[in-house]
């Protein structure tokens, strides 16, 4: 029984840590194509 729950316990943390650090990367990305289309509509501006 005490290796059911401490199994349980370490399940539900790493699902938490999954889960974080998903949407950190997820964050990254985002952040990482909104400079890139920054970056692109900077290169598609005519020149004087």
């Amino acid at each position: 029984m005490i290796t059911s729950a401490t199994g349980l316990i370490i399940g539900m943390i790493a699902y938490i840590g999954h889960n974080y650090l998903s949407t950190q990367i997820d964050k990254t990305a985002n952040k990482m194509e909104a400079a890139s289309a920054d970056f692109m509509d900077v290169l598609q501006e005519p020149t004087r």
